[in-house]
């Protein structure tokens, strides 16, 4: 059996870096990602009323519940914690496995959709000289190992790159939308608005899987709570925290939405560079032709500083578990200098930088694969692992709260959410050329996933 001992009555000190200010740009840069609004933008115009179901049905119910679990038990470990204290240690390990191994395919996922902005901003002759596979391969390599190095270091030095990133946030978002009202004005929408064109039609199924996605970007909203004892005043800032940038994500979200549909019709979206393809004619359109290759760095100032705080949070989940020893006590030593968990840092990078070449060229040459459809398991994989904690997160609710009537409401619509989710990933999305072997890919990985966690977890019991 683990021992007793939970995170948060650990005697290990960390050094409370993070303000009310900084817990609201880390959940911004950490959860609202442009490239959800180009994803979801597949569906046409039917995508505003799927990212208003997305904010009701999922995006309110998580955050009524992580800050009233947040607000009760400022547990280092987060959402690890709370399902140990809910559920016991057996479950506890398994949801902050799989909170954990899920970053390790979403850092490529992310950090290919930096690579690819980074690539259009390129030069013309520089780009002309250096294959997109070739330059997104060795792109993510050295920016994983870059964010690894960043966050040994730690938040006290690190969190720099998550505030300044926040502008690669905030600058484009205000772009999209001013580009996209100014371009309405004087040209019309590329879209029909039509309220029959809000309803999803043609192939119904593969645009309303979108909905995964949507409900995945308003997710993270429990980062912060993997810190709490790094935190000032957690009880109070962490739920203040989500209260503002959430109002700031559903806004961005759905104004983004609008305005790149205004902007570009649909069917011309790349996904992994499309916010700036859409800046870069919307540009044109009102008489910046320049724009979209400015865009595409501050996305990619975003996606890396996103990276980088994500990184950082998902590590101390292995580090609580450690402390608790139902994983080896190595993971629970800290940085003798940086007071950082250096140590699920470094095992984090391997196992991402493996999942990534795996990925590129096993599954992409082995497949018959495009790098797009990649991109696309990556994305998928990391929505169904990511979720299985979220089931957690809304059972532990009433367990771990006064349940009240709106405890239980938020707990049942915040579950029901995420399991649809879940079951939409398995939909290819539209353009698959190799249906069987997305499919594959996507159920064979998540199974080994949760085979691996449930052993981990019968073990941590046995102890």
């Amino acid at each position: 059996m683990a021992a007793s001992t939970t995170p948060s009555a650990s005697p290990i000190t960390f050094v409370r870096a993070l303000r009310l200010r900084d817990v609201v740009l880390l959940n911004v840069v950490a959860i609202v990602s442009l490239r959800w609004i180009a994803r979801g933008a597949r569906a046409g115009a039917p995508s505003l009323v799927l990212w208003v179901l997305a904010s009701l049905a999922f995006f309110l119910p998580l955050a009524l519940t992580v800050s009233e679990l947040a607000r009760r038990h400022p547990d280092q470990g987060g959402l690890y914690a709370w399902t140990r204290r809910a559920f016991g240690p057996f479950h506890g390990l398994l949801c902050g496995w799989c909170l954990w191994v899920n970053n390790v395919f979403y850092f490529p996922s992310l950090l290919l959709f930096v690579a690819a902005n980074v690539y259009v901003a390129l030069p013309g002759g520089i780009a002309a000289r250096i294959s997109g596979s070739a330059f997104a391969v060795g792109f993510v390599l050295v920016a994983l190992w870059a964010t690894v190095a960043l966050n040994v270091i730690g938040l006290q030095r690190g969190k720099w790159l998550q505030n300044i990133g926040s502008l690669g946030t905030w600058l484009p978002a205000s772009l999209l939308i001013g580009t996209g009202f100014v371009a309405f004005l004087r040209h019309g929408s590329a879209t029909s608005f039509a309220p029959h064109e809000l309803i999803p039609h043609g192939d119904v199924l593969a645009n309303v899987s979108l909905w995964s996605a949507m409900c995945f970007a308003f997710s993270g909203f429990e980062i912060a709570a993997l810190m709490s004892r790094e935190v000032e005043d957690p009880e109070r800032t962490i739920p203040r925290g989500i209260a503002i940038s959430g109002i700031a994500t559903g806004a961005i979200y759905l104004i983004g939405s609008w305005a790149i549909l205004v902007s570009i019709p649909p069917g011309a979206l790349n996904e992994r560079s499309g916010i700036a393809d859409a800046l870069g004619l919307a540009g044109g359109r009102v008489g910046l032709p320049n724009l979209g290759w400015f865009v595409a760095l501050l996305l990619a100032l975003a996606g890396l500083a996103g990276n980088s705080s994500w990184f950082g949070a998902a590590a101390r989940v292995p580090f609580a578990a450690g402390v608790d020893r139902v994983l080896p006590q190595r993971f629970g030593a800290l940085h003798s200098r940086y007071h950082t968990p250096y140590v699920t840092l470094i095992v984090q990078g391997i196992l991402a930088t493996i999942v990534f070449l795996w990925s590129v060229f096993v599954t992409v040459s082995g497949r018959n694969t495009t790098l797009q459809e990649a991109y696309d398991v990556l994305v998928n994989l990391t929505i169904v692992i990511y979720f299985i904690p979220y089931l957690y997160l809304f059972a532990c609710l009433p367990k771990l709260a006064h349940a009240g009537a709106r405890t239980w409401l938020a707990a049942c619509a915040g579950f029901a959410a995420t399991a649809i989710s879940m079951a939409l990933c398995f939909v290819p999305p539209p353009g698959t050329t190799n249906i069987a072997g997305y499919e594959a890919s996507l159920i064979l990985q998540t199974l080994a996933v949760l085979c691996v966690g449930g052993v981990l977890g019968a073990v941590s019991r046995r102890r």
